[in-house]
C-alpha cells in the first residue's frame, strides 16, 4: 500500500510519459484477487460494480486523481470559536487537523469530536445569553443577496468550468510558478467578468443568482490556495513544486490568509513545537 498523494503522482507522471489510459488516467487491476476477498473489502461495491458489466476479477479499472479533502480550513481554537463572533466549526471545514498532508479517518474525528466540542460550545453561548450575532455584520451580504442586478449576459456554468480546469491544470499534483502565476491571472480574468453585482432580480429561487454566489466564494478559494502555493517555494507533504523540490526548514510554517481592502493578506507562524515534536 502507498498513500494517496503517492499514487496520485505515480498516475499523473505515468500520463504525461504518455502511458496512461485512455481517458488519461491508469489502470489499477484486482484480477490477482479473489472474489470472496474482493467483497470483504468493499462489501456492496462489487455488487453495484456487476451491475453495471464491472467484474473487477475479470478486468481492470481506469483511475485517475480528483480533489478529494481539502488540508486548510478557518482557524479555530479549542472551542471551535472563530474570530467571527457567534460563528461555530465543525467537519472540514476546521483549519489544523491536518498537517501538509491527510492522515486516513481524520473526518470522524473533525465530524464527531469537533462537532461535539461545536454544540457544547454554541448551548454554553446561549446559556450565557452572548449568541455574540450582531445583524449589522450581515448586512452587507443581505444587501447582496437581495440587490436588483438586473444581469442576465454572464454564464456562470462555464465561468466555473473554466476555474474547475484551471486550478485542475495549474494548481495541482504538481505546481511550479508558472503555472501557479498562469492560474492567479486566470482566476483574476474569472473575477473580473463575474463583477461586483449579481444577476437576476434578487427574487426567491433564482438559479443564477446562487451560481454567482458560489462562484464567487470559489474565487475566493482559488485564490488563497494558488497565492499560497506560489508563496510556499518549497515541496512539503501533498504540495510538491517541481521548481523547488526539496523540503526547506524556514518553511516549516502554517500559512493563514485573511481578506482586507478587497485583497488577500498572507502570513506565516510557526508550527507549535508541542505539535512539531509529535
Amino acid at each position: 500500500m502507498i498513500t494517496r498523494d503517492l499514487a496520485t503522482y505515480a498516475i499523473i507522471k505515468e500520463v504525461e510519459a504518455g502511458r496512461g489510459s485512455p481517458h488519461g488516467g491508469a489502470y489499477l487491476s484486482f484480477e490477482h484477487c479473489s472474489e470472496a476477498a474482493l467483497r470483504a473489502a468493499f462489501g456492496p461495491v462489487i455488487d453495484r460494480l456487476a451491475a453495471n458489466k464491472i467484474d473487477l476479477t475479470k478486468m481492470p479499472v481506469e483511475v485517475a486523481p480528483i480533489a478529494h479533502y481539502h488540508m486548510g480550513g478557518v482557524v479555530a481554537d479549542v472551542r471551535m470559536e472563530t474570530q467571527v463572533p457567534g460563528l461555530l466549526l465543525a467537519g472540514e471545514a476546521v483549519g489544523g487537523a491536518n498537517g501538509a498532508n491527510r492522515l486516513s479517518g481524520n473526518a470522524i474525528t473533525e465530524a464527531l469530536v469537533f462537532g461535539r466540542r461545536a454544540g457544547r460550545s454554541a448551548a454554553d453561548r446561549v446559556r450565557a445569553g452572548a449568541h455574540g450575532f450582531r445583524p449589522a455584520d450581515a448586512r452587507a451580504a443581505l444587501d447582496l443577496v437581495t440587490a436588483d442586478g438586473g444581469r442576465r449576459d454572464i454564464n456562470t456554468a462555464a465561468m466555473i468550468q473554466r476555474l474547475q480546469a484551471t486550478m485542475a491544470d495549474d494548481v495541482g499534483p504538481f505546481r511550479t510558478g508558472t503555472k501557479l502565476e498562469r492560474a492567479l491571472k486566470n482566476i483574476a480574468d474569472i473575477a473580473a467578468a463575474l463583477g461586483e453585482h449579481p444577476p437576476g432580480d434578487g427574487q426567491a429561487f433564482d438559479a443564477q443568482r446562487i451560481d454567482w454566489l458560489d462562484l464567487r466564494n470559489m474565487v475566493v478559494v482559488a485564490r488563497v490556495v494558488a497565492e499560497a502555493a506560489l508563496r510556499r517555494t518549497e515541496s512539503r507533504g501533498a504540495h510538491q513544486r517541481e521548481d523547488f523540490p526539496g523540503m526547506l526548514p524556514q518553511w516549516h510554517v502554517n500559512q493563514t490568509a485573511r481578506l482586507s481592502g478587497g485583497g488577500i493578506v498572507l502570513k506565516s507562524a510557526p508550527v507549535a513545537a508541542e505539535v512539531a515534536a509529535q
